[in-house]
C-alpha cells in the first residue's frame, strides 16, 4: 500500500514529453523528469504595434536568445511545446510552433539552420557568435477576408527548453515581422540563424531569424515597422536558468521501474 501510494505521488510530479529530435535516442522514447522541468516552462507577452496585416500578408515569428553557460559548449538546446496565442477580430488563435534544437559549439565555422522532415528547426551556432541566436520561428498567414487588425494585444509565446547537458541556462525573447510576400516551405527562406556579422552564409549585420531571401517584402506591422527590420523589434527578454537534462526511458513499464 505504502508502495503504490509513492507511485502515485511521484506520477503526479512527472512530466512525459517527447524525445527532443536529433537527440540521438530511439523510438519509441519519452523523456521523464520530476517536477523541476516546470522551471523551463515560460511565457512572454508582448504587443502588436498598431499597423493592420491585410490578407493575404504572412507574420514571421521568430524566437531567439543566448547561451548565458558557454563553458558547457558543445551543448544543444531545445526548445519544444510552443504555443503562441492571441485574439484578433474576436477569433482566439493558438498557433504550435515547430520545435527547435540549437548547437553551441566552439569548433563551428559557420551559423546555419535548416528545416528538417521532423518538422523542426536545427541550428548549429559558434559559441563565440556574439547577439541573439536563432530558436524557432513560424510563418502565419494572415486569415481572409478580415486580415490583422493592428494594436493587439496581449500576444503570448510560451515555450519549454531543455538541454543536452546539465547546468545550462539561456536567454530567450521573440519578435515577429510582416511580410508581403513568404514561402511555408522554410528551408527556401534563407534564415539566418546568428545576429554575427563574421559567419557564412550571411555575413551581414541582419539580426537571427532574418530570411534573407524574402527582405524584400517586409512591411510594417506586429512588432515591426517595415524598411530594414526584417525580424520586428523585440519582446522583453527572459532568462531560463538551469535547464533539465531528463531521463530517458523506452516503456511504460520502465518508468514504473524508476519509482519501485
Amino acid at each position: 500500500m505504502t508502495l503504490r501510494l509513492l507511485f502515485l505521488s511521484l506520477a503526479l510530479t512527472v512530466a512525459v514529453v517527447a524525445v527532443p529530435r536529433g537527440a540521438g535516442a530511439q523510438e519509441p522514447g519519452y523523456f521523464i523528469g520530476t517536477s523541476t522541468i516546470m522551471t523551463s516552462n515560460v511565457q512572454t507577452d508582448c504587443n502588436f504595434n498598431g499597423t493592420a496585416v491585410p490578407c493575404p500578408d504572412y507574420v514571421w515569428f521568430i524566437a531567439v536568445g543566448k547561451l548565458s553557460t558557454p563553458a558547457l559548449a558543445p551543448i544543444t538546446i531545445y526548445i519544444q511545446n510552443q504555443h503562441i496565442q492571441f485574439t484578433a477580430n474576436s477569433i482566439n488563435y493558438d498557433l504550435a510552433v515547430p520545435d527547435g534544437e540549437t548547437t553551441f559549439d566552439g569548433s563551428a565555422a559557420t551559423a546555419t539552420t535548416t528545416f528538417t522532415g521532423a518538422n523542426n528547426w536545427s541550428t548549429l551556432v559558434p559559441v563565440g557568435a556574439s547577439g541573439n541566436q536563432f530558436y524557432a520561428a513560424i510563418a502565419w498567414k494572415v486569415p481572409c477576408p478580415g486580415g490583422m487588425p493592428g494594436s493587439i494585444h496581449p500576444v503570448s509565446w510560451s515555450a519549454s527548453f531543455f538541454a543536452s547537458k546539465p547546468g545550462a541556462t539561456v536567454s530567450w525573447t521573440w519578435s515577429a515581422a510582416a511580410y508581403t510576400s513568404f514561402n511555408t516551405a522554410y528551408n527556401s527562406l534563407g534564415v539566418k540563424a546568428s545576429d554575427s556579422n563574421q559567419y557564412l552564409p550571411y555575413a551581414n549585420s541582419d539580426h537571427a531569424g532574418t530570411p534573407e531571401n524574402y527582405k524584400a517584402f517586409v512591411t510594417g506591422g506586429a512588432t515591426g515597422g517595415g524598411g530594414s527590420n526584417y525580424t520586428g523589434s523585440l519582446c522583453s527578454s527572459h532568462s531560463v536558468p538551469d535547464l533539465p537534462v531528463p531521463t530517458q526511458s523506452s516503456t511504460w513499464g520502465s518508468l514504473k521501474l524508476h519509482y519501485r
